[in-house]
């Protein structure tokens, strides 16, 4: 686990992340905007041996979005990376704006994303939605922790693949998905 973050239990057993205040190393405003250049062309190459080359061997990914489990080490990485080709085959990120905390040693992406609907699903659809690559850290100019944000939800109903909001707020939209009575505006 990175020096950045500590597990937590929770009520049920679970774990998640705890972040604190970063040990990582200082970087600079040129290393930011370079690593987000390189970062975006990585992605959109969608050569998981470009994004592998920007990442720490023993990277923390914590993009539970759309994984499972917390990623440790580029043997994972790679079966992540891949799988995200399988699943959107032309799924392009673009820069909105790149931020940092350059003493930190962290900067966040946002990041439009744009795709068309997983082929296994039969929509033609495409979608576009946002989200944010949070990079808490970097050691040996690699990325060494990573948190992912974004809305999984509005693409799939991009798709047609979820039904619309009907207004619900907050959880009820979720709890609408699973037929729960309890699912209020």
């Amino acid at each position: 686990m990175s020096s950045n973050a500590m597990a937590a239990s929770t009520a049920r057993g679970t774990t998640h992340i705890v972040y604190e205040r970063p040990v990582g190393e200082a970087v600079t405003a040129e290393f930011v905007r370079d690593f987000g250049n390189r970062w975006e062309a990585a992605w959109n190459s969608h050569d998981t041996g470009q994004v592998l080359a920007l990442i720490h061997p023993d990277i923390r990914w914590n993009d539970t979005v759309f994984w499972p489990e917390i990623i440790h080490g580029h043997a994972a990485m790679r079966a992540y990376t891949d799988r995200i080709w399988a699943v959107m085959p032309d799924v392009r990120f673009r820069e909105v704006q790149l931020f940092s905390a350059l003493d930190a040693g962290r900067a966040l992406y946002l990041f439009e994303q744009t795709a068309s609907a997983p082929p296994a699903s039969g929509s033609d659809k495409k979608a576009v939605t946002y989200g944010c690559d949070i990079f808490l850290g970097f050691r040996d100019g690699l990325l060494s922790d990573y948190m992912a944000q974004y809305e999984l939800a509005e693409m799939m109903r991009q798709f047609d693949m979820l039904p619309p909001r009907g207004g619900r707020v907050g959880g009820a939209y979720l709890l609408s998905l699973m037929g729960s009575g309890t699912a209020k505006r």
